[in-house]
């Protein structure tokens, strides 16, 4: 597993920029799965994840799977607090798995960590090949 942070994406983000932060940049095209943070307290953030879809597509990691982590709850005023830390959101016509956390607090880092784990369970699964598929491991004699 890798992880790295890709500096957040801004608005109008200069190519030559991109072209410096092309090495963290290829990490995400390389990756198995994104976590896509976003900070929640930014009234903006539909703008930002747009702006963050437009650049993986453009770095060819467009169908790497995320999963959002909507980060700052505890900057939230109460009437906009999520009703539940973990839901599913359609990002690009796709449901991904949300997750509401505050790395300041620690609430809802458990259900990362939880959803983290599906995910792996999820690929190593999808990685296994059928016993009765799989090559021997050694020749027997004929």
């Amino acid at each position: 597993m890798s992880l790295s942070d890709t500096v957040g994406f801004i608005r109008d983000l200069p190519h030559g920029l991109i072209d410096a932060f092309q090495a963290t940049l290829q990490e995400a095209v390389d990756a198995d799965l994104l976590l896509h943070v976003v900070d929640a307290a930014n009234p903006g953030f539909p703008e930002q994840i747009e702006q963050v879809q437009r650049v993986l597509a453009e770095i060819g990691a467009a169908d790497i799977p995320q999963v959002l982590v909507f980060n700052k709850i505890d900057a939230l005023e109460k009437d906009q607090q999520p009703l539940q830390l973990r839901d599913m959101y359609e990002l690009d016509g796709v449901a991904v798995p949300r997750l509401f956390v505050s790395a300041r607090s620690g609430a809802g880092l458990a259900a990362l960590r939880e959803q983290l784990l599906l995910e792996l369970a999820g690929r190593a699964a999808a990685d296994t090949i059928p016993p009765q598929d799989a090559a021997p491991l050694h020749r027997t004699a004929a």
